[in-house]
């Protein structure tokens, strides 16, 4: 493990010694160019690494033909080393690779955008991204491949891009991953207003045993899904404005599929992915929704989201009669503040990188979250566990995240996470009996 974290650390090194310059800021009421999620982020929250000249060569490395076409490598590497209080399985507090994630993304004749992406790490499902993007204006855009369905602020987040070490219980249970299919987005006056509206078909068996710490594969999607998304930032054309206010954003998003008759009920874990909620009996209509705001006010970021979906359980009753729907709910409310003063927007660059004059970027952050499920009102029913029962005995997971990031530089971070977790029904927890625990997280990044 030593020997992996001492080559990371020296390829950061050896990367900020090149001569990293700082970032230049982003116009007035514009984003950083590039997107990393499946929709056009709004300004400020979600983007590409800026490009910039390290020693008269641009970093990260562009291969250019002429005006007609670029490419350039895409690296996302991460590892993690846990560590738990109570030990409820002895085999995680050990290093992992969360990431190893190589490809290229490109662009060719100003018009048509891409980007292939595999994960070494996963042998049985390997291929992210694999995406063209046609832009035909602005306003409008035709995204075709495999990428992320357009739901949730914090599913959309791009994974070397997260304030925390893990995604919400929200964004890993209830929003869908990526999935094959065909979206259109595009945005309206500069960013203020953009949208995505898509079509998604998955042949995936709805897997109801994964346990692995994998926060990129959302939730399962079977068959066939339409999902949209719109977002707005109501203030941003308002100079007199503080700029904190004119970067506020509103998110709205739905999906809606048809999952087949079985046992495919979504799982409730928690953070590291021990079971406290078990599948049920579906047959009919997944319905997602959700909501989200975000502001960005200089080194200061709050974000907040609620979703929910519903499930229907048609003829899965004695006597094939239907059930009241199975109902998933979950919300965060999140707060981050660079100690050091540089502005959260996009990827950050620090204004003294480690090792060449700095101590880089320092952030604090904590998120307060909750996932609960169980079933809509079943009036005079008694709660059972049973799959089939009617009133679903509930159970829910509240969460703590208190998280430190030290940015060395453009490309290399390391972040730690302390967690705390209680559950509701402590029948069903962990550990049978116990209802709080700790978990601790630290992990290195290098990313381009």
């Amino acid at each position: 493990m030593r020997r992996r974290l001492v080559a990371l650390l020296l390829a950061a090194q050896t990367t900020a010694a090149a001569g990293a310059q700082t970032r230049p800021a982003a116009p007035a009421g514009q984003a950083p160019t590039g997107t990393t999620g499946a929709v056009p982020p709004a300004p400020r929250l979600v983007g590409a690494p800026a490009r910039r000249q390290v020693d008269g060569r641009i970093f990260p490395p562009r291969l250019r033909v002429g005006t007609g076409w670029s490419i350039e490598p895409v690296v996302k590497v991460q590892g993690d080393l846990s560590r738990f209080d109570p030990v409820v399985d002895a085999g995680n507090e050990d290093f992992l690779w969360r990431r190893r994630r190589f490809g290229v993304k490109g662009e060719l004749f100003g018009h048509v955008d891409f980007e292939v992406e595999r994960e070494f790490g996963d042998e049985t499902d390997p291929w992210r991204d694999v995406y063209i993007d046609l832009k035909a204006a602005d306003w409008l855009a035709v995204k075709a491949g495999h990428f992320r369905v357009p739901f949730s602020l914090d599913g959309l987040t791009g994974s070397t891009s997260h304030d925390f070490v893990n995604r919400s219980l929200g964004g890993n249970t209830i929003a869908p991953g990526r999935d094959i299919g065909v979206m259109l987005h595009g945005r309206a006056r500069g960013r203020i207003v953009t949208f995505a509206v898509g079509m998604f078909d998955s042949n995936d068996a709805v897997d109801t045993t994964r346990a692995s710490v994998d926060d990129d594969k959302g939730a399962t999607n079977p068959g066939r899904t339409a999902a949209g998304r719109v977002t707005v930032q109501p203030f941003d054309a308002v100079d007199r404005l503080p700029r904190g206010l004119r970067n506020l954003e509103f998110g709205v998003n739905a999906t809606w599929s048809s999952v087949p008759e079985g046992l495919n009920g979504l799982v409730g874990r928690s953070v590291y992915r021990h079971r406290f909620f078990a599948p049920v009996y579906l047959n009919g209509d997944r319905v997602r929704t959700g909501v989200d705001v975000a502001l960005l006010a200089g080194p200061v970021s709050l974000k907040a989201e609620w979703m929910r979906v519903s499930d229907e359980r048609q003829g899965q009753g004695l006597g094939n009669v239907d059930l009241p729907d199975a109902v998933a709910r979950a919300w965060y409310v999140a707060g981050t503040w660079l100690l050091t003063g540089e502005a959260k927007d996009g990827t950050i660059a620090p204004r003294r990188p480690f090792l060449r004059g700095g101590v880089g970027a320092i952030e604090v952050a904590l998120r307060a979250e909750r996932l609960a499920l169980g079933s809509a009102s079943a009036a005079g029913e008694p709660a059972f566990a049973n799959p089939r029962a009617a009133n679903l005995l509930a159970n829910g997971d509240d969460v703590i995240t208190i998280g430190l990031t030290w940015y060395l530089n453009r490309w290399f971070k390391l972040q730690g996470n302390a967690i705390h977790e209680s559950f509701g029904d402590v029948a069903r927890a962990p550990i049978a009996g116990r209802r709080t625990y700790w978990s601790y997280v630290g992990r290195v990044q290098f990313a381009l």
